[in-house]
């Protein structure tokens, strides 16, 4: 995979105050320096879909933490992977790891059993030394034979019960409240769901194609919550805005919903107001590709909050570093006045 040089697009003071900054970005093969937290939301590719998460995060005392796997196909009957489909672990995940010397995986969070969040998954945990794998327990309910997602939910139901007996006492299930000892440095809460598990929401507006597999899994998802000194961090998984806005938001506090980055819900396709104003981040990211990380609605909502908005579909991978007061984030590719991002009000 070829590599190309990050360009340094802004420097962001957690008081609030935004500047650019033409200095080059360092070589990417410098460590990250000690005391900053990086956060890497890696640009996967389509399969089958519009979108897709997978973020790498290097704590401030070097351990490294994944949260999803990105898109990707399954495995043959046989257990082997099409090396002619995309797989966000062999193909995106990995390189990066490769590039930033990471040998090890301390803790990988699967979000929930979607193909965009786990399609990288079984080559990650086949061909990376992965110390403990979590996700939040939550199991549908039977299965959903109409539902593109049934295939899916099985291959993650079968990793996770792979990984478990090989490595007893290493995978969990974790839910709001739950404390994550990631880094001496590092503060990091679970947000959603809660352990009572969102159950199913009426929605006469509902698209025949969101089955009860693919909307009660998203609104189930793991959403967490990282605090580095004065910054704070929300992965906000993939709970959709009908769920979000008469679910999640009543049982989370303001200070839950504050944060000075938002990786956001649904990728951003969906984003809302409301969504926006809660969380009024600094840097919010879009983890979607073309054409729509074009027309994603977060481009809008959130600039109307004064956010720096980015999405992997346009701006590559995206990094954003922490020294606990300022942040700054790197983009792999220079937008270009072709990209036509829809930011009308």
């Amino acid at each position: 995979m070829k590599r190309r040089n990050f360009i340094k697009t802004a420097v962001i003071s957690s008081l609030g105050s935004f500047a650019l900054n033409s200095a080059e970005a360092k070589d990417q093969n410098d460590p990250v320096r000690a005391g900053t937290f990086k956060m890497a939301v890696l640009n996967c590719q389509n399969v089958n879909g519009g979108a897709g998460l997978a973020i790498v995060m290097q704590t401030p005392h070097g351990k490294t933490w994944l949260f999803d796997t990105g898109t990707g196909g399954f495995s043959t009957p046989k257990g082997t992977l099409d090396p002619q489909v995309y797989n966000c672990g062999r193909d995106t995940i990995f390189p990066y790891l490769k590039k930033e010397g990471i040998k090890e995986i301390e803790g990988l969070l699967v979000s929930h059993g979607h193909g965009d969040h786990m399609g990288g998954l079984e080559w990650i945990l086949k061909n990376v030394p992965v110390r403990n794998l979590y996700d939040s327990g939550y199991r549908f309910p039977g299965v959903d034979p109409a539902a593109h997602t049934q295939n899916e939910v099985s291959v993650h139901l079968r990793l996770l019960k792979e990984y478990a007996e090989r490595h007893p006492g290493h995978y969990f299930e974790i839910t709001k409240g739950a404390k994550l000892d990631w880094d001496p440095d590092l503060k990091v809460a679970v947000l959603s769901p809660p352990k009572e598990f969102f159950k199913e929401l009426p929605n006469p507006n509902r698209m025949k194609r969101d089955t009860p597999i693919h909307h009660l899994l998203n609104a189930n998802s793991l959403a967490i919550q990282i605090k580095h000194g004065k910054n704070t961090f929300l992965i906000a998984g993939d709970i959709q805005e009908d769920y979000l806005r008469k679910r999640l938001w009543p049982i989370l506090t303001d200070e839950e919903k504050k944060c000075d980055v938002c990786i956001l819900p649904s990728h951003g396709i969906h984003s809302i107001k409301e969504e926006a104003e809660a969380t009024r981040p600094k840097i919010a990211v879009a983890s979607v590709w073309n054409p729509w990380a074009k027309s994603a609605l977060a481009w809008r909502v959130y600039k109307e909050v004064g956010a720096e908005v980015y999405a992997t579909g346009i701006d590559g991978n995206i990094e954003i570093l922490s020294d606990g007061e300022h942040l700054s984030v790197k983009t792999e590719k220079v937008r270009s006045k072709n990209d036509n991002i829809n930011s009308k009000k």
